[in-house]
This record gives structure tokens, sequence and C-alpha cells, in this order.
């Protein structure tokens, strides 16, 4: 019978044991006692069997190379130490060695039992295991996901080294070193070759997205991240990837440095050694350190030539210049190329634009043709300028420049690891709908290397901000081109002739004409109250976003840029670099620049308040209904004019006096919908003021990595209200704002 015991515990068949491992109740020469003992060696032998048979499944077929590492690992390790306990049981048996065989050579099945007894829990354990690796067929039908990730594998194992059994903590200790060392396999493979791994890439958390229309885009999932890998490492071990390939994109251009392979190739042998010197299992904080070691040695190597500073300041330049205003000339080039191509159409819509001029507005579409034509025109503008001619930021701008709708990829789809959980909020409410009067955005083409800096998400949220500040302009321009207008504010109509005023039906048509014009003046008054309350508002708006927040905000990240790092400053990790790695850097490497232009750009939005939806709804509809104002008072004054004309000439008309007072009473409800979404822009800002009181006063960046750089602090809510509380307006006891 121990014949027997011995076969089943190594995986055979034996009538001692049922289908799960239960002591065969037939079997009457047995006690009750010796039945119960039994079974616990014939679950032992049960789980052993589907232990094996588990196990070969996964090691040839799970999708992780670190699931199936372990597995094999499992199978040819730790089951192997078993079947070597059970010829070591065999041998003391048949040698009849007193610890085990007793009087008469006797051997007690209890003490067969006993010595097993430590492989009850880790064999449960291996089950375990193997189960959380791939379900069992007897348990795939309760849970659709059937196999685990390479990353969770590897938490779980953690979990199990601190379980507090000595053995079990161990068994979970081994297997985690051979978990760890199979996903450090995977990682060398990236940072030292720029490849994905060649077998279980699906389970790598890095991914490749590759399409006919665009290049491969460099994606990062940390689902797939083990826990011990911090964000800032994670982003590292992404960048000095992505760089290589970049580098190896590089070289395969024309006119490409050859040498450069040589050089990367001797790199990637180096930083191989910071890899090898790391112990298993993996520490977090020496991971961090191998991986910051080799980021900072490809970014004082080869990266400086591939993109050097200068090329760096180049783009941002083009973007504070173009996208945050700088240059109010563009501003305005571009708001007076879009007016004059928006006001060709409208009049080609002739009595839609005069009986129904929202319906009108909302009709008009710009071809991506057109706005390619507008931004020429722009830039041929802008280039008759005497200080354009060794412009190397307006160059660099006009080649890459594009006004397009949404949508439209113009760009090269960026490697940057902006995830949306470190990428600015901004509000969904949409302002480049009013430029063209159809949704349009400036954006830029990114290309290798410098994509390496700058997200496609960036570009986005630059966008946006490019939008939002071009609208208030246009605004603020369409109503100050009514101050144009200056017989509609200041006309005192004189005679036609002497010989015709000296009469009396001249004098009658003076007094009834001067009459009619202080009637208009006295009805158009609180719209023209109402028009400077809003440029007021517009203007210093605009004053406080443009040279307040973005200046000073762009002062400062730019003068950080430009400051090399300091021997004590830290990493993106927080954790120091090893010595060997040079602190006397020429200039921050890409990624910390990129992390830190992330947090400015973070603290940016929500200094502008753009991440504000409120805020920005009712901005938003404060400028259409602004833009709506300016048509129905340009549309009452030609109205106006053409009367006059027509009367002084006694000639008929096609228009009546019923056409002014309609066209009179539009603009009013026009007029009214400002002054309330004036009022309502105030009081929100007043709200914002309250709300953003102590730490809220400022972006909270939380875990964004920011690679050392922090935020200007300044240009709260309540200066913007400094400016804009200048009493309580009142026009015949009218509250504007």
């Amino acid at each position: 019978m121990l014949h027997e015991v011995l076969l089943a515990l190594s995986g055979h068949p034996s009538p001692l044991f049922g289908q799960h491992g239960d002591a065969d109740n037939d079997l009457d020469i047995l006690s009750p006692s010796e039945k119960s003992l039994l079974q616990s060696l014939g679950q032992l032998s049960h789980l052993h069997t589907k232990l094996r048979n588990h196990l070969d499944g996964i090691a040839a077929s799970h999708r992780s190379i670190v699931g199936r590492a372990v597995a094999t690992s499992i199978r040819q390790t730790h089951l192997a130490r078993f079947q070597r306990k059970i010829i070591d049981v065999e041998r003391r048996i048949l040698t009849k060695d007193p610890s085990i065989v007793g009087a008469y050579n006797i051997v007690p099945l209890s003490t067969i039992v006993s010595d097993f007894g430590e492989w009850q829990r880790r064999m449960q354990l291996y089950w375990d295991i193997a189960c959380f690796m791939r379900l069992d067929r007897e348990c795939a039908a309760k849970d659709e996901q059937q196999e685990c990730t390479g990353a969770a594998l590897i938490d779980r194992l953690r979990v199990d080294t601190r379980t507090g059994y000595p053995d079990i903590e161990a068994v979970a200790l081994e297997l985690s070193k051979v978990a760890e060392a199979a996903w450090l396999r995977q990682l060398a493979s990236w940072v030292l070759h720029g490849r994905l791994p060649t077998h279980g890439a699906d389970d790598f958390f890095i991914r490749l997205e590759k399409s006919e229309d665009e290049p491969e885009k460099v994606v990062r999932n940390t689902v797939l991240l083990p826990s011990f890998v911090s964000k800032a490492t994670a982003s590292s071990m992404m960048f000095i990837g992505q760089s290589l390939r970049q580098l190896e994109h590089h070289v395969q251009q024309p006119g490409g440095r050859g040498t450069m392979t040589a050089e990367t190739q001797a790199l990637s042998r180096e930083h191989s050694k910071h890899l090898a010197r790391l112990d298993l299992p993996l520490d977090q904080v020496h991971l961090a350190r191998a991986v910051s070691a080799i980021r900072q040695s490809l970014s004082q190597g080869v990266l400086q030539s591939l993109l050097p500073l200068s090329e760096i300041n180049l783009l941002l330049s083009c973007m504070r210049r173009y996208f945050l205003v700088e240059d109010g000339d563009f501003a305005l080039t571009l708001i007076a190329e879009a007016e004059k191509r928006v006001s060709a159409k409208q009049q080609g819509m002739g009595k839609l634009l005069q009986d129904h001029p929202a319906k009108a507005l909302q009709s008009l579409s710009v071809k991506d043709s057109e706005l390619g034509q507008c931004m020429a025109q722009t830039w041929k503008s802008l280039a008759s300028r005497d200080d354009d001619e060794d412009d190397t930021v307006f160059a660099f701008a006009r080649r890459r420049i594009v006004l397009a709708a949404p949508g439209s990829n113009n760009s090269r789809p960026s490697t940057s690891h902006s995830l949306s959980s470190n990428s600015a909020k901004v509000s969904a409410i949409e302002f480049g709908d009013l430029l063209f009067l159809t949704p349009t955005c400036l954006s830029l083409a990114i290309e290798s290397p410098l994509n390496l800096i700058f997200s496609t998400r960036d570009m986005e949220i630059y966008s946006s901000i490019n939008a939002y500040l071009i609208a208030i302009r246009r605004a603020h321009l369409r109503l100050s081109d009514l101050w144009r207008r200056t017989s509609a504010r200041r006309d005192h109509p004189a005679p036609l002739n002497p010989r015709y005023s000296s009469t009396v039906s001249g004098r009658s048509q003076l007094a009834k004409t001067r009459s009619r014009h202080r009637e208009r003046m006295a009805a158009t008054r609180r719209t023209w109250a109402t028009s400077s309350a809003a440029i007021f508002l517009l203007s210093e708006t605009a004053a406080f976003l443009e040279g307040e927040i973005i200046r000073c905000s762009w002062d400062q990240f730019t003068s950080w840029v430009g400051q090399p790092p300091t021997s004590e400053q830290s990493d993106d990790s927080g954790i120091e670099a090893d010595e060997e790695v040079s602190s006397s850097a020429a200039q921050r490497d890409p990624e910390t620049i990129a992390a830190g232009h992330r947090a400015f750009l973070a603290a940016l939005v929500y200094a502008l308040l753009l991440t504000d939806v409120l805020y920005t709804k009712e901005v938003r509809a404060l400028l259409g209904n602004i833009d709506q104002l300016v048509i129905l008072f340009v549309r009452l004054l030609d109205l106006q004019h053409t009367l006059d004309q027509d009367d002084d000439a006694g000639l008929d008309t096609t228009h009546t006096a019923a056409d002014e007072r309609k066209a009179a009473l539009d603009l009013d409800r026009a007029r009214k919908k400002v002054d309330s979404d004036l009022k309502s822009v105030v009081n929100r800002l007043r709200q914002l003021d309250q709300e953003r009181i102590g730490a809220a006063r400022y972006s909270d960046l939380g875990s964004m990595e920011t690679g050392g750089f922090e935020p200007w602090k300044g240009g709260g809510v309540d200066r913007l209200l400094m400016k804009l509380e200048f009493g309580r307006v009142r026009d015949e006891g009218y509250d504007l704002v």
C-alpha cells in the first residue's frame, strides 16, 4: 500500500483514491483513522496531478512571458523538489531509516502524512497561483477573464511574500525573483534598444499603434505596470525607448549621422551594466536610480546633438508668439483676413441675413482650402514687415502653423507620454467657432525629434488657449469698430442749402430731420453704453490674461528651461542620480523639459480660467451675443442711413419705418442679452474669487510629474475683479454691470 501511496503522490493513478483524491470507501480493510490519513495524502496527490496538467498549458500558451516563466519555474523547480521528497521518503523506507520505520519494520501511515505535511500548504499556494494566472476549466465559466497580466502576477507574488508563513514567504520570494527577472528582460529590450519585447509584447506596458494614414504612435498602459514602478520611473522608461527610436529614425533619414549608430550601441552596452547591477526582487529606489542614470546618460550624449536647446527654444518661441498671442499683429491680421472672407460670404446671403441673422450665421461654412488661403494671406501680410526679414521664428512658424477644422491631423503623432491623467483638463466649451463662425483651430506640425517635448494633447491645449484669446480680441475689435461710425454717435444735421433752408418747408424739414436724429440717439444710448461696458470688460480681461498671466508664467518657464540642473537637484522621480552620472549637463534633458512643460500648461489653463466650465460657458455666450449685437447694430445704422438718403432725395424706398422699428427691437433684445451676459461673467468671477482661496488659488498639480518645475503663482481672480470693479455703471437707472 505504501508503494501505491508514493506512486499516487508522484502523479500516477491509484486504486486507493477516487477521482478527487478521496480515499476509496470500498477498501474495508482500512480503519476510519487510516482512511482519514489517506484522504489528506489523496488530496495532495490529486492537487499535484491537476497542477502539473494546468501548468503545462500555462507554460505553453499564456499570453504573458512573466506567467510562462513562473509556470515553468513551478513545474521544473518546485514540483521537482516534491518529486525528490517522494524519492527521499521511499529511500528512507527501503533503507529502514529509524526516523520513518518503526519496530517490526512497520511504517506508520501517520509518519508518511507528517513528512508531507509542509507540502500541503505549498501545493495549495502553487495551485492558487496557477489559477490566478489562468482559471481552471472548472472555474472558467464563472469569470470571463481567464488570464492575468504579468504586472498583476508580480504584484500578487509580492503580496504572498508577506503572509507570515516562513515556508510560503520563501516560495513566493523565489517565484517573485523569477517573475521580475522575466519582466526585467522585457524592459531591457525597450530601454537598451528601443524595441518591444519579441515575445509577450501585448503584456508590456508600452505599445506601438500603427495605421495606414499615420506613423506609429507610442502609448503607455499603466494597468500593465507593476506596482513597484513609480509614475516618474515609468515615464523615464518610456522616454528612453522613444529617444532610441527617434535616433534610429534619424539615422535612417537621408543625411543622417552614421556615427550615431556606433554611439548608440556603445551606450546600450554601458546602460546594460546599470540593469545588471539590480538585485532581485527589484527595489523601487534602486530601479529608479538605474533608469534615471540611463536616461541622463542618453540625454547628455547623443540626444544633445539630436535635439539641442536652440531647437527647443525655437519651438517655444513660436508657441509664445503665435499661439499665446504675443505678436499682436498676427492676431489682428488673422482676424482681419477672417472678417473679409466672412463678409464676402454674408454679402451673398442677402435677404436671409437681414431677416434672420442668427440662422444666416449658423449656415456659413468654410472649406479647408479657404482656411489655407486665409493663413497664406496672413503670412504674406506679416512678411511685409521690415522686422521679419531674418526672423527664424517667423520662418519656422510659417512652415508649420496651419489653420484647419478640428480633427484634421496635420502633424506627426507625438510620442510624448501625456496621459489624460497627467494632462490639464480644459473646458469643453468651444471658442474656435467664432473666428469663421464654424469650428476652426490653429495647430502646428510637431516633427521628430521635437515630439519628445510636445505631445498631441499639448498642441490641443495651445489651440484651445489661442481660440480663447483670439475670440476675446475679435469681440473687442468688432465693438471698437462701431465707434468709427462717427455720424451714428455725433450727428447734428445741417441745412441742405441756404436758399431752401430759409423757406418754411426747408425749416420744417430740417427740424424734422434733427428731431428724428435726437430720437435715434436717445433710442441707441443704452446700446452704446452696453457696448462701452463690454469693451471695458473685454479689454481689461485681455490685458489681465495676456499681460499678466501668460507673460509672467511664460517668463518663469523659459527661465527654468534655460537654467542647467544643479548638482543638488534631483531627477523627476525624486531620487538623486548616481554619482557616476554627470550633473554638470549643459541643458536639461528632454523628458524633464516635457514634464515641466506639462506642469506649466496645467497651471496656465487654470490661471486663464479655462478649466472652469461655468465661466467659459458665460464668456462664450457673451462673445456670441456680442456678435449678434454688432450685426444688428450695423444693420440698423445702415437701414437708417438708407432711409435718410432716400428721404433727402425724395425717392421712394423699399424700407419703411416699420422695418426700422423691427430692427431697433431686435437690437434692443440683443443688447439685453449682452447686459445679462456681462453680469453673469462678473458674477461668476466673484464666485471664483470666493472658491479659489487658500490652496485652491493655484492649480493643484497633485501627482503630476513636474520635472522639478515650480509654476508661477500669482494673478488671482481678485486682481481681475479689482480692475472690473469700477462702480455700478448706470444709464437712466439701468444697472449694466
